[in-house]
Parts: structure tokens; sequence; C-alpha cells
């Protein structure tokens, strides 16, 4: 395997495993271990340009990227208050994350994507079952440790917590089940993707861990992950037939896993939950408003009236900033990302960063689309993915930026057309010697 390939690999497993890192085996370097991905993306970086695989594609959106970001630190600097490990964290969140997902989806093939998918079911087994034993854990347990000293996973209802798994909070979970539902999909419809045991036992585990896991955004997404079948289902008679065979068997699953005592009490728990939040945020409709449309409209809005085009400073909405100049955590610009963009950017170079997101975001979407038609559906199944953690995900978020990565950067290996690559002309006329000698001797 290239070195570049296995790097890839290397941060893949880090998304997984530093939330374990933080939480039960490094404590002590938590802060630090936040960035435990940065070198490894670094390295990514220049080893695609050393090795010529840099996705020549993309060099002109990211050198503007590059520019603009550098640009806006240095004003920003130079005419704020801010010091300077400020701007260098808000570049290693915005400006690093999308050459490795560019790199990503230039040098991975098709049998990568098969390999990580299998990589992705066979921890998805573990990680439910961790996140059983953390759902009837005790709070205070160590098993439902914070990735800091003295802090605790977030509540979910009737006494328990949302489990995080290996992760350092429930956002892991959030990105990790869609992805692994998309290839489960992908996998029920394609013979030679995994095996068929493999993939049922991935299912189950699926819908265990949704109740424990206790987000209503989970199920959102999964339910997107499921129309996006739907949808994929349309484009003939054959794949609507495939379609029919993987709902149909995971409904089955569906109702199997539901006997067990375990799903009953979180399903339960569950619904509490939807409750709960139904008084402040109203229906799904409204939930979804307060939640995707209605940060991005006041904020736009607003953004007239700001004092300062330039912004706080990018960075300086980060936690990790807040609690290098305050010693708390607390949200100095916005929580959700937009707002948050548009405080630290300022307003025209802010829009111009999250157009950008949002343009990628429907190009992948579209082209994902596309790839429907050829029988290939795995980037459209990857769909809701890409949308909440490009479109919504918090950059940085450490958690969210690493799925960001790793869903943009399996979408366009996803979205490259299947070529069958020439053998070298020695072996070919090697092999068309030895043939004619076969038939004529």
């Amino acid at each position: 395997m290239p070195l570049l390939k296995k790097l890839f690999w290397l941060y893949f497993l880090l998304l997984i495993f530093e939330g374990a890192l933080r939480k039960w085996l490094l404590p002590q370097l938590s802060a630090p271990l936040l960035l435990v991905r940065d070198p490894v993306a670094f390295f990514i970086i220049w080893e695609a340009y050393r090795t010529h695989k840099w996705p020549r594609q993309w060099s002109l959106a990211v050198g503007i990227l590059a520019a603009g970001l550098i640009a806006l630190c240095l004003i920003q600097l130079i005419a704020g208050e801010n010091s300077w490990f400020v701007p260098v964290y808000g570049l290693r969140s915005y400006l690093l994350p999308f050459p490795v997902a560019f790199i990503m989806g230039e040098n991975l093939d098709r049998e990568d994507l098969r390999k990580f998918g299998i990589c992705t079911l066979w921890l998805l087994l573990p990680l439910t079952a961790l996140e059983v034993a953390q759902y009837y854990a005790e709070p205070g347990s160590w098993l439902n440790a914070g990735a800091f000293a003295g802090g605790h996973q977030i509540g979910y209802a009737n006494g328990h917590v949302r489990a995080s798994a290996t992760f350092s909070y429930v956002a892991g979970p959030m990105s990790y089940l869609p992805l692994a539902a998309a290839f489960i999909f992908y996998g029920l419809a394609h013979a030679r993707f995994a095996k068929r045991w493999l993939l049922w036992a991935a299912c189950c585990a699926l819908i265990m861990a949704v109740p424990v896991t206790g987000s209503r955004t989970l199920v959102y997404e999964l339910a997107a992950v499921v129309a996006c079948v739907g949808v994929a289902a349309m484009f003939g008679v054959s794949q609507f037939t495939n379609s029919l065979k993987v709902i149909a068997g995971i409904l089955v699953v569906f109702v199997l896993v539901s006997r067990l005592p375990a799903f009953s009490e979180s399903a339960a728990t569950l619904l509490t939950r939807f409750s709960q939040a139904s008084g402040p945020e109203g229906n799904s409709e409204q939930s979804l408003w307060l939640r995707v449309a209605q940060p991005i409209v006041g904020t736009i809005e607003n953004a007239g009236s700001q004092s300062s085009w330039l912004g706080l400073g990018v960075g300086y909405g980060a936690l990790a900033i807040s609690s290098l100049l305050t010693g708390t955590l607390q949200f100095l610009a916005a929580e959700e990302e937009f707002p948050r963009v548009i405080a630290e950017f300022g307003a025209p170079a802010g829009m111009a960063f999250m157009v950008f997101r949002y343009l990628l975001a429907a190009m992948i979407a579209a082209k994902a689309l596309s790839r429907v038609r050829d029988g290939e559906p795995l980037a459209w199944l990857l769909v809701p993915l890409v949308l909440n953690t490009l479109v919504l995900g918090v950059l940085e978020q450490p958690t969210d930026q690493g799925f960001m990565v790793i869903s943009v950067g399996f979408s366009l290996a996803a979205l490259k057309s299947s070529e069958v690559v020439a053998e070298p002309a020695p072996i070919r006329n090697a092999r068309l010697r030895q043939a004619r000698y076969h038939l004529h001797p």
C-alpha cells in the first residue's frame, strides 16, 4: 500500500478512536489530542505533492481559498486585538480539511472504498455494544467520562446519557452511523461488496444504536438515507426491485431487533426525548426550521447591521479558543456554523466561504444523482452525510471536521467512473505471443 493511502487509513482510524484516547487512555493529554489528526493532514498534503498525486482540478479552488483566508487573517491580526494563536487555530479549522478531502477523492479507487466500507461495518459491531453498555451505565461511570478532566457526557432522558462509543461526544455516532448506513444499503444492493452475514449483522447493530444514541438529528439523517434509497429505486426496474428486497429485509431485521429488551427500553427513552423537545421546538418541521433555516435567515437579516465587516477574527468562536481566552467553555461567536462563520469572517468573506461550501455540496449531490443512473449509488447514499457535515457541520469541532473530510473524500472517489487499467505493453505483448503459440504451435 502506498504511503499516501496508509495516511488515509491513519486519519480515518484516529477520527474513530481519538475520543477513546482523550477519555480513557490519555486524559491528561485531552487538549493536545484535539489536534492529533492535523499532523497527518499535513503529511497527506505533502505526500500528495511529493508523489505528483495532487488533484490538479482542485488547484484553483484550493489556491483561492488559501489566499483569501490567509489575507483575511493577516488583516484581522493587524486591525484587531486578537492574539496570533486565534487566526492560526482558525486556519487549521477552515483551510486544512478541504485539500485533504480533495486528495482522498482523487487517489481512492473502488477497492479502497470497499475496504473502508468493510472496516466501517466491522467496527460498527463493537461500537454498538459499547454504546449499549454506556446507555445502561450511570452518568458518572468511567464509561461515560467526558473528554476533559471532570467532564461528563451529554444528558439524554430518564437518567441516561447519550452514548458516544469511542468518540469524544455524541457528535461522532451522529456522523458515523449515517456513513455505516450508506455502506450497508450499498452492500445489500451489490453482492460482491461484503459478505451477507456481515451486512445483516451491521444492520442489526445500526438499528440498535439509534435509540441508545438518543439523537433526533441522527434519526433525520438516517431517514434521509432511506429517502435516497427510494429516489435511487426510481432509476430502472432492476434498481427498484433491488431496493424493495433491501427495504423488506431491513424491516424484518427491525422487527427482530425491536424484540430485544435493550431496544424496547431505549426506544421508549428516545420517544421521551422527542416529546420533551417538542415543547420548546415544536414538531419536526418547526425543529428543522429552528436548526437549519432560522440561523441562516436570521444571520443574513442582521448582517447589514453588524458594526465590524472584518469580523471578530477567524477562529475566535471555537470552544478551544474561548477556553484559552476566558478560562471557560462558552460560545464567543455563535453555536451554529453559519452565524459563527459570519461573526468570525465578517459578512462579505463569511458569505463567500459559505457559498463555496454550499456550491461544493450541490455539485456533489448533482453528480451523485447522475451516477445512480449508471448503477453506482454509493455517492448518492453519502449525500445526507455530506450535506450535514459540509453545510451544517461546525468545522472548528474536530469530529465534525473529520467526518466532513471523510464524507467529501469518499463521495468524490465514488463519483469517478470505474476505469479498466490497461496492462503495460511488455506484459500485454507477452500474453499475445503466448496465446498465438497455443493456437498455432
